[in-house]
């Protein structure tokens, strides 16, 4: 076992093995036999919650869902250029949360020497902006054809699916179905009322790109750039979606209608 006050500030020396939750402690017993760099690295981690057993433990249970979350053979240290900043994130989220699931994927990624080409340092800076329902979009357009959505500017009829199949069957003789997996699926986000917000924040971002991809719509009888357009993720928003989304668990956040009253 490794000496658990190595390298903590001066003024916890002593007391370091004391004020150490058993948490805490448990996982470093761990994350020792992943290497002495992982171990530095959660111990650097928990240097400044010393007297704080509740976020010690968060940030130790964190750090360890990201391990486990690599196979065996492909476990090592990640890099603490990229994993003290995610863990102090960490820090402040609560567990069930989705952007909290977010985090532990790129703290993953990071462990994983198949997968810490995918953790970009950017994606830090970028999971911090998103909401959920943006996280939720990127999913629905991962591994996909690009995807047609509804309304430049929010319409009462863009907010649902019913809404959207009402809104074209009033104009056409024959009924018109739709095939989702090439449409944006508004009952798919808590706020459909700002898909279209959505979109425009995710291009700032580079995550996403419009198209003229709409062979959905074509012969429909719709005004493409008023009543729809078409978006795909860019390669850097595939690289995102595979370092931080793929693997979390979207579907524990599935939005239901309860969830809307």
């Amino acid at each position: 076992m490794f000496d658990m006050s190595v390298e903590l500030p001066a003024k916890i020396g002593d007391l370091a093995q004391e004020v150490y939750s058993d948490g805490a402690k448990e996982t470093l017993r761990e994350t020792s036999k992943i290497g002495v760099d992982a171990a530095k690295t959660l111990r650097l981690a928990l240097a400044p919650l010393q007297f704080t057993a509740m976020l010690q433990d968060r940030v130790a249970m964190y750090f360890k869902r990201a391990a486990d979350k690599a196979s065996p053979e492909n476990r090592v240290s990640p890099a603490p250029s990229l994993a003290l900043p995610i863990l102090e994130k960490l820090r402040y989220q609560e567990d069930g949360d989705l952007l909290t699931d977010i985090y532990v994927e790129l703290l993953s990624a990071s462990f994983d020497k198949s997968r810490t080409g995918d953790a970009h340092p950017a994606f830090l800076t970028i999971i911090s902006q998103l909401s959920p329902d943006e996280i939720r979009l990127i999913s629905s357009l991962a591994g996909s054809e690009p995807k047609n959505y509804f309304g430049r500017v929010a319409s009462e009829w863009t907010q649902s699916s019913e809404g959207i199949i009402g809104h074209l069957n009033s104009s056409v003789i024959e009924p018109v179905e739709i095939d989702w997996s090439l449409v944006v699926n508004p009952d798919e986000f808590m706020w459909p009322a700002h898909l279209q917000v959505y979109i425009g924040h995710l291009h700032s971002l580079g995550l996403i790109e419009y198209t003229n991809d709409l062979k959905y719509l074509s012969g429909r009888g719709l005004n493409h750039g008023k009543e729809c357009w078409a978006v795909t993720l860019t390669e850097f928003g595939s690289l995102f979606h595979r370092a931080c989304v793929k693997g979390a668990p979207l579907e524990s956040f599935a939005v239901t209608h309860q969830d809307k009253i």
